[in-house]
């Protein structure tokens, strides 16, 4: 009985790891996709409800291939990857803030 208690102990433990870690790779993926679908509506010049439907386009098809590409990943380096992002977004706001004729 011992036995059967610490496997579904141990099987809930890495159940509860692998849903956390798909968690965060499908919040990682979604901010992605919504930063991409907001891009794309202002290279678009459209306002948000016009074009509702390449906005979730986009951020769909972001988040599928995100989580495909994130797929043998592990909390490291989906941690690592959001590290990356966060840094060049900040680069990009201090080039944006700093560019002449803004």
């Amino acid at each position: 009985m011992s036995e059967f208690v610490g496997k579904m102990q141990s099987g809930l433990k890495k159940t509860s790891g692998d849903v956390f870690l798909f968690s965060v790779k499908l919040l990682s993926g979604t901010i992605l996709g919504l930063t991409f679908a907001l891009v794309m509506l202002e290279m678009m010049g459209k306002s948000e409800s016009e074009s509702l439907f390449a906005f979730l386009f986009v951020i769909v098809v972001t988040v599928a291939a995100f989580m495909r590409l994130a797929k043998t990943w592990s909390l490291t380096a989906v941690a690592i990857f959001d590290l990356i992002c966060v840094l060049l977004g900040i680069c990009l706001r201090l080039y944006i803030m700093v560019a002449p004729g803004a």
